[in-house]
């Protein structure tokens, strides 16, 4: 396979510091042309390797311990504070070195046989998206009433999950899979508008074992990711919303990004992580895309009430409030320059075709306040007529 030259875009990071540009830049170009279930089956690979790698060190260690002692121990170094006082795992070694991808397939079975929805999001999603690594448990967030949740949890309780006596119905239900020491963190969901999106959005993906299992889509576990370590602080939310980044591109939707990033207060966040993932032209070209319509719409209506003036043959130039519009028949280009500071913001072919974009958060949240005047303008022209 010929390798490509590959040029990493300003600002752009590597995932972590021990790992040159150039290498890192050709790990995500190798990662995007995998299939999700792909990028699973190497998860698959790097977590039952350190499982296993884990297991031979705790024998030596614990040699003096017998069975089912070991198993005990065992459970309390993998599961560390999440693992309950009187837990002893079933199963073997064999079973013990399973990973937590698997038991998606396990636990998507039961929801369907209980007609409740669910999604897969956190660590396992970010890698299905993403860049495969090692995680300890699954996390499942489901849309089930508080009714259903006695009859889930002894379901689970047949299908051999170990159930805490003490376990708090509330929104999360902590279960451990006893033959493989595979913990699944089942998260009831609220009932906020963000959490029925993403149950509409969620997607069917092939899974390593051939069957298919719900994911969050990833943009929303971008945005969940982003939400966590507003909260935590922490790194690896950080790694796998670049790697998710990375490796989706221009897959993902980041006019919803965006919406959602200013709704969570996390837009400066989200905008970094564009800068950082390589993605941040791609971000802006889509926005003025998007925006092109809307340009042209303000423009006209500038047109029509005489609020046009032109300093010189072939240019029109509309003052708003906060932009100047300036179309220029001479070259067919829509020029749009931010007021507050004389920044070009955009320029577009008439026909729509861009040629630079350099917005800012704030052109992004003004131009919102825009598009909303626009199509309130258009709807009461609708009611005149």
């Amino acid at each position: 396979m010929k390798i490509p030259h590959l040029v990493p875009p300003t600002g752009y990071r590597p995932q972590s510091s021990d790992t040159n540009l150039s290498a890192d830049l050709l790990d995500f170009h190798l990662l995007q042309q995998l299939k999700p279930s792909a990028r699973l089956a190497l998860a698959v690979s790097l977590i039952q390797s350190s499982r296993r790698l884990s297991l031979q060190c705790l024998r030596r260690q614990e040699s003096h311990l017998a069975e089912p002692l070991f198993a005990q121990h065992l459970a309390r170094v993998w599961l560390q504070s999440d693992c309950p006082v009187n837990y002893i795992p079933t199963g073997s070694e064999m079973t013990w070195i399973q990973d937590s991808i698997g038991l998606a397939t396990i636990l998507s079975r039961i929801f369907q046989s209980l007609d409740v929805p669910y999604y897969v999001t956190g660590g396992v999603a970010a890698i299905a998206y993403g860049e495969p690594r090692t995680t300890r448990d699954l996390d499942v967030v489901l849309s089930i009433a508080p009714d259903q949740i006695d009859q889930l949890l002894q379901t689970l309780e047949t299908a051999g999950f170990y159930v805490p006596e003490d376990l708090d119905r509330g929104g999360l239900l902590q279960v451990i899979h006893q033959e493989t020491i595979s913990r699944a963190d089942l998260i009831v969901a609220d009932n906020s508008e963000y959490e029925q999106v993403k149950f509409q959005r969620r997607r069917l993906v092939p899974w390593t074992d051939g069957t298919e299992i719900y994911l969050a889509a990833p943009e929303d576990i971008i945005i969940s990711k982003l939400i966590w370590r507003s909260q935590s602080q922490s790194d690896k939310q950080w790694r796998d919303v670049l790697g998710i980044v990375k490796t989706q591109r221009e897959a993902l939707d980041f006019e919803y990004l965006y919406h959602w990033a200013f709704q969570f207060d996390l837009a400066s966040v989200w905008q970094q992580a564009t800068v950082e993932a390589g993605v941040r032209g791609i971000a802006d070209e889509r926005w003025v895309k998007a925006l092109a319509e809307d340009a042209q719409t303000a423009f006209n209506v500038a047109k029509r009430r005489h609020r046009i003036s032109s300093p010189a043959p072939g240019i029109e130039v509309a003052v708003g409030r906060l932009y100047v519009l300036t179309q220029d028949s001479r070259d067919g280009t829509l020029t749009i320059t931010s007021r507050s500071d004389d920044r070009e913001v955009a320029k577009l072919g008439l026909e729509g075709t861009l040629l630079t974009a350099n917005p800012t958060l704030t052109d992004r949240q003004q131009w919102q306040e825009i598009r909303r005047a626009i199509q309130a303008q258009r709807d009461s022209d609708l009611e005149l007529s």
